[in-house]
């Protein structure tokens, strides 16, 4: 375990943060240019991505070469602006030794140039939202499989997870984890958060969500709680549009805020708290005009009644607030970058997420532009001095605390050897196995289990999934038969019913809400991708599939592998129903989930029968 330094070390490495970043109450007044001093400053209330960077003349928008050494260019930008830290995305990681040389590099450039460490993070919830290839760090199944665990095994399987994410990150150089998720998914059609979330019953949602956090820092990863205040009762991505969520204050002391609340006034704070892009009227009802003169509802982001007044007045929040990313439609179709870079800080946020898109030479020389603008502004008294002096001291803080300065020749080396430990690499392949078989849970028929059939016909959503069940079947009970046809497209008529008179078992899989095509990695032909059916119309030949099955007197299984609000409309005409919340599946076919599955149905694993949320709900 990696201890965390003593208070009094804390301290000395904040002192000497503070003075890099001028944040000494004489400096404002003293200086002739407050102006170039708060430049300085303002880089460290930044994060930036530099998943692409094209110097060939490509157009920024087309540039699509992934950053996995670091230019010059971009190591520039680093120390001329002072940026307080950096987010990679799984185009940015391709080994072990070249990610850990990209953030040596990093780092190297800032301690060189005489200035803080960075914050180099990541989004590495676990599940469905894992930026890391699963063959240097297992996935796990995510979060609704955790919650799914909670009543049998307690917070083992969360605190352990994050461990594993949290020792293998560290070992990378990454020191910023934008995890858990500690919304709740309390509406059945909710597009992005539904399986990143532990559940949809606060008191759980907290006392897992902590154990996550506590796993994560103390293996060295600051934890950053997402999305305040509440992503969970939303029928709209953020990525995409502008949720607003109509809950009363009332309900959201109850629900949305309760996670947030008590984790925050535990034994082991996050260091930093993530805020959502969404309107919520009754904690703030204030209206803004957008970049197009329209009047609006202010999104949480950039609420100052949101991030201050409730979320540290009320909550007593000390820690660093970021925001998601300001490139996201819920601010940047309303906002420019400079309006969005403003409005967060007046609200409260310490740090921008993303706030402008460097791909090429020419975004530099915008990005140094927006950057002039931002602190012009901020000198002429839109953000205060005591508001920016405060954020800069906390920013310091959390960088002194979690000695984010620890880069050197030595420390590289061992890093190397550290990650491409098989001991580590097994032990977070047998926690994702454990949890994997944990999580299955039973929802109707369990009486009928274990099945006997012996072969199966498999509806799955695409090929990857077919591909990896008939794989966890072949291994597990090879003298089973099975057929698997992919619902990227419906198949014709005579296909289907050509194969259900072959088989003695119909099971069908379901991802709802539908997944994304990255998800499917490209194991579907091109012809299938491009005329993909709805998930309502596949919904309708389940339906019609399960009908026909029935009809023949064969055993019907119902598997939903995301969300299992569907399993209720299928109850008349399934005999059984195994929900899974994750459908993970290398590149090599390997699936845990697919396991414990396939050796549920076969009696080989004991079906959890509790649910972290009410699926017999409807999701019309």
């Amino acid at each position: 375990m990696r201890l965390l330094p003593s208070l009094t070390t804390v301290l000395i490495r904040v002192l000497l943060f503070s003075l890099c970043i001028l944040l000494l109450p004489s400096t404002y007044a003293n200086q002739s240019n407050q102006h170039e001093q708060i430049k300085k400053s303002l880089g460290q209330k930044v994060i930036l991505d530099f998943r692409f960077y094209c110097d060939d003349g490509t157009s920024s928008k087309a540039c699509k070469k992934p950053v996995t050494t670091l230019p010059s260019a971009l190591k520039e930008i680093l120390v001329t602006h002072n940026i307080g830290g950096v987010i990679l995305f799984s185009e940015n990681i391709k080994t072990n030794q070249q990610l850990i040389t990209l953030n040596y590099g990093m780092q190297q450039a800032m301690v060189k140039a005489k200035l803080p460490p960075l914050f180099i993070a990541v989004d590495q919830e676990g599940g469905r939202v894992a930026r890391l290839p699963s063959s240097m760090l297992t996935p796990f199944p995510g979060n609704l499989a955790i919650g799914a665990s909670y009543y049998q095994h307690g917070t083992a399987f969360a605190e352990n997870v994050a461990r594993g994410i949290g020792s293998s990150l560290t070992s990378l150089g990454i020191n910023t984890n934008f995890a858990p998720s500690v919304d709740i998914n309390s509406e059945p059609k909710n597009p992005v958060i539904n399986v990143r979330s532990f559940g949809e019953t606060p008191s759980d949602v907290a006392v897992l969500g902590q154990s996550f956090v506590d796993g994560l820092q103390a293996s060295g990863v600051i934890s950053a709680i997402k999305h305040f205040p509440g992503h969970g009762d939303t029928q709209t991505d953020s990525h995409t549009g502008l949720p607003k969520v109509g809950h009363s204050k009332a309900q959201a002391l109850k629900g949305d805020l309760l996670p947030f609340s008590r984790i925050i006034s535990g034994n082991n704070p996050p260091g930093m708290l993530m805020s959502a892009h969404i309107q919520y009227p009754s904690l703030d009802n204030t209206t803004v005009k957008d970049k197009q003169g329209r009047v609006m509802t202010i999104p949480a982001t950039l609420s100052r009644k949101i991030l201050h007044d409730v979320l540290r007045n009320e909550l007593g929040y000390k820690g660093v607030v970021v925001t998601d990313a300001l490139d996201m439609a819920g601010i940047a179709k309303y906002f420019s970058p400079e309006d969005a870079m403003i409005k967060a800080y007046q609200a409260g946020a310490d740090i921008a997420l993303m706030p402008f898109t460097i791909r090429t030479p020419q975004d530099i020389q915008a990005f140094a532009a927006l950057m002039e603008k931002v602190s012009t502004r901020i000198n002429d008294g839109e953000v205060t001095r005591e508001q920016l002096k405060s954020s800069l001291q906390r920013i310091a803080f959390l960088k002194g605390k979690f000695n984010l300065n620890s880069y050197s020749e030595k420390a590289l080396s061992w890093r190397v050897s550290d990650v491409d430990n098989k001991a580590k690499i097994a032990k977070n392949k047998q926690i994702e196995k454990a949890l994997s078989e944990a999580s299955v849970t039973a929802l109707y028929g369990r009486e009928k289990l274990p099945l006997t059939d012996k072969v199966w016909l498999a509806l799955m959503p695409d090929a990857l999934r077919c591909l990896a069940l008939e794989k966890s079947l072949s291994s597990i009970a090879p003298k089973i038969g099975m057929a698997c046809i992919p619902l990227t497209r419906i198949p014709n008529k005579a296909t289907f019913e050509h194969a259900l008179k072959q088989a003695d078992l119909l099971l069908v899989g379901d991802i709802s809400p539908q997944h994304a095509v990255y998800e499917m990695k490209g194991f579907d032909s091109t012809e299938a991708l491009a005329s993909r059916d709805s998930l309502i119309t596949t919904h309708d030949f389940m339906k019609s599939a399960l009908k026909q099955a029935k009809a023949k007197k064969l055993t019907t299984v119902f598997v939903p592998l995301r969300m299992p609000y569907v399993a209720k409309e299928m109850q008349p005409i399934a005999d059984i129903a195994i929900a899974t919340f994750s459908y993970n599946v290398d590149s090599d076919l390997y699936s845990p989930i697919f396991d414990a599955l396939v050796e549920t149905l076969l009696g080989m694993n004991k079906p959890n029968d509790y649910a972290p949320v009410q699926w017999g709900r409807s999701a019309k």
